[in-house]
């Protein structure tokens, strides 16, 4: 009877050891747990690239003492100072494909004609000759920002998709309808390019 009150207290003692070695495991390993950095990785990824290239001192085309004209006249005006040529080059990089749209903004200080009285055109230049892309339209503000971030009171006049790096080539007209009450004006326009890659 004695030897089994011995082996019991020593038995209690081994389990307790063994309880208090796996608390201060779960201890330590809790503490680092909390302790413990959070690692950052930064990863930088180019898609693709989006640039727009014009040779004027401004990226737009601003039109000063405008008097009515046809739209058959309009879109094949060719003055110095009636039209813009732009391009819209396209790199492609690790994105599959890139949608590009082009808008324009109306200058507010520069510009005394309504924009039911604006003609806007926009041609592509393909296989050497400019080709209809858009209008001739009214100017016709967007009312909130788009998907592209393009801000509401521009207008979009092209929504582009790429699968390859390219160059596209773009002229802008505008010019003040035939059909207009005001007789003389000036009216302003800049150039915007939105992209979003796949």
């Amino acid at each position: 009877m004695e030897e089994n009150k011995e082996k019991v207290p020593k038995f209690l003692v081994f389990i307790l050891c063994i309880c208090i070695v796996f608390i201060i495991i779960i201890a330590i390993s809790f503490a680092v747990f909390i302790n413990r950095q959070e690692k950052v990785i930064e990863k930088s990824e180019n898609g693709a690239n989006v640039v727009l290239n014009y040779s004027t001192d401004i990226n737009g085309l601003k039109i000063t003492k405008a008097t009515p004209t046809t739209d058959q006249v309009g879109i094949k005006n060719l003055e110095d100072g009636e039209y813009f040529d732009f391009s819209v080059e396209t790199k492609l990089d690790n994105a599959p494909s890139l949608d590009y749209e082009i808008s324009i903004v109306k200058d507010k200080v520069d510009s005394n004609i309504s924009d039911s009285d604006i003609r806007i055109y926009l041609e592509k230049e393909k296989s050497g000759t400019f080709t209809k892309v858009f209008g001739p339209n009214k100017y016709t503000p967007l009312k909130k920002k788009n998907k592209y971030g393009t801000e509401a009171g521009s207008m979009v006049l092209v929504d582009t998709k790429k699968t390859n790096s390219s160059v596209d080539n773009y002229r802008l007209r505008i010019w003040l309808s035939d059909t207009s009450v005001t007789t003389e004006g000036n009216y302003s326009v800049k150039v915007v390019v939105k992209a979003l890659a796949k």
